[in-house]
């Protein structure tokens, strides 16, 4: 078990402390108390390499004022050689607010040996394709699953079970439902408002975008660390996308050509066919 209580740190307050005590940068997102989770980790799976031993997360709850973790740490010189591969930089448009991670390694595919190799050049252009900001760089964070859905869905069980026995019970039971229903390979999160605020459009409701996300083809769940988030394996644009089709039944009055939100309803949306309709879906 970690815990950190220095969130103004890891939650990009000090950027430049932050760095010289857990070795990574943050990024002032919506996200960021995530992210301060995954830096810890970060900083857990470096020191860890260098004894030739790796971590493996539990569970990772961002509580009160602190960030708690719990790990097993497992010990195999071969098994270390992959940690490239849980690690990844974090790009923000400093615009919309848009967010994308790139892999510190990867995997050759033609190699059999399956040996980590530096990653190719940033994925992302010099400006944001939605809003023409540039980007701002975090990280490395740790991008695997900062939870075990398994060991949560267990613990939680078994204090359903002895709910009379924990004084609190609710607290408990509502952290480990929120993490058990967490997607696992989802990193960070967007903000339905901080979206709806960069258009300046009204707000979908939260079942009407989950429905959205779903019958676009993706995953979404929601995030312990924050009641107002949406974590999901769609695309940024994906999201914007859908955001497009809201405004296009619930227009916003006329705004400067040169806001993010402006530049971003100036383009017209990719997914063919696809339009938020009233009823909570598409049609």
């Amino acid at each position: 078990m970690c815990s950190a209580t220095d969130m103004a740190v890891l939650a990009g307050g000090n950027a430049e402390v932050c760095f010289s005590k857990y070795g990574s940068y943050p990024v002032r997102g919506k996200y960021r108390h995530e992210m301060a989770l995954r830096i810890l980790l970060a900083c857990m799976e470096s020191h860890a390499i260098r004894h030739k031993r790796y971590i493996v997360p539990v569970i990772s709850v961002h509580m009160d004022f602190y960030i708690r973790v719990f790990v097993r740490i497992f010990t195999s010189a071969s098994t270390v050689k992959s940690s490239p591969l849980k690690f990844s930089h974090v790009y923000q448009c400093v615009g919309c607010n848009s967010f994308h991670l790139q892999n510190v390694g990867r995997i050759n595919s033609k190699d059999k040996r399956n040996i980590p190799l530096p990653n190719f050049c940033p994925t992302v252009p010099q400006e944001c394709s939605e809003c023409g900001g540039k980007f701002v760089m975090g990280g490395p964070i740790w991008s695997d699953p900062i939870h075990d859905r398994d060991w949560a869905t267990s613990i939680l069980s078994n204090i359903r079970a002895t709910s009379g026995l924990y004084e609190a019970y609710a607290k408990i039971s509502a952290i480990l439902t929120s993490v058990s229903e967490e997607l696992p390979n989802a990193p960070l999160f967007v903000s339905l408002h901080s979206i709806c605020a960069t258009l300046k459009c009204t707000n979908p409701t939260m079942v009407m975008f989950h429905s959205a996300i779903r019958n676009a083809g993706y995953q979404i769940s929601g995030s312990h660390a924050d009641p107002l988030a949406l974590k999901t394996d769609a695309p940024m644009s994906v999201i914007w996308d859908i955001m497009r089709c809201w405004v296009k039944l619930h227009p916003v009055k006329s705004q400067p050509e040169n806001l993010p939100g402006s530049r971003i309803l100036s383009q017209e949306p990719q997914l063919q066919g696809i339009v938020l309709s009233s009823n909570w879906g598409f049609s």
